[in-house]
């Protein structure tokens, strides 16, 4: 039989308790309650990949409040959320602070507290598709580049949900040198 720690405590001890516990949650997210967030991408999230589309809807929301963002990720990194923060009109603010912890780099908060699972917060990395798959990152990173035929169809067949994300090289491209960056990269492997 497994006891819990609470049953010791007075009323007051678990209000307490209670109070850094929340605390403690806020520090993770950027100074933001848990139910507030619509959200969060980890730091590497906006530091390597391009914009989240998920973060794109998120801002979309009636009810979102304002974007933060680390101020502990390079500026260029952070440029096209603001960038897309300011076309939506939804207000942006950079934080830094000694209390936060853990890894979070952006959240979106909401007006009002939601009721969502902690695992509906922070989004997925983008790259963790194409390497379920067998892919690699090598096809993540190069999203919005043309890549050859082989390439697209191999994409096609195990990833068509992301297959707009990526253009053919044309007949006339494969004239003029251009070469598959997919097909490079591997090579220099």
């Amino acid at each position: 039989m497994r006891v819990k720690f609470d049953e010791f405590l007075d009323e007051k001890e678990k209000n307490k308790l209670d109070f850094f516990r929340t605390q403690n949650e806020k520090n993770f997210y950027l100074g933001e309650y848990k139910e507030r967030v619509v959200a969060a991408l980890q730091k590497d999230q906006v530091i390597e990949d391009d914009i989240y589309p998920e973060i794109l809807d998120a801002m979309k929301g009636e009810d979102v409040l304002m974007m933060k963002m680390s101020r502990e990720i390079p500026f260029e990194n952070l440029k096209p959320y603001i960038m897309a923060a300011e076309k939506l009109g939804v207000k942006y603010e950079l934080v830094d602070g000694l209390a936060y912890r853990g890894n979070i780099g952006l959240v979106v908060i909401s007006k009002r507290p939601l009721e969502k699972d902690e695992d509906d917060l922070i989004i997925r990395d983008m790259d963790q598709d194409f390497i379920d798959v067998g892919l690699g990152e090598i096809f993540s990173k190069n999203r919005g580049k043309k890549i050859c035929k082989n390439c697209y169809n191999e994409l096609s067949e195990k990833l068509p949900e992301y297959k707009d994300s990526f253009k053919k090289i044309t007949i006339v491209e494969k004239l003029f040198g251009y070469k598959c960056p997919i097909c490079m990269q591997k090579k220099k492997k």
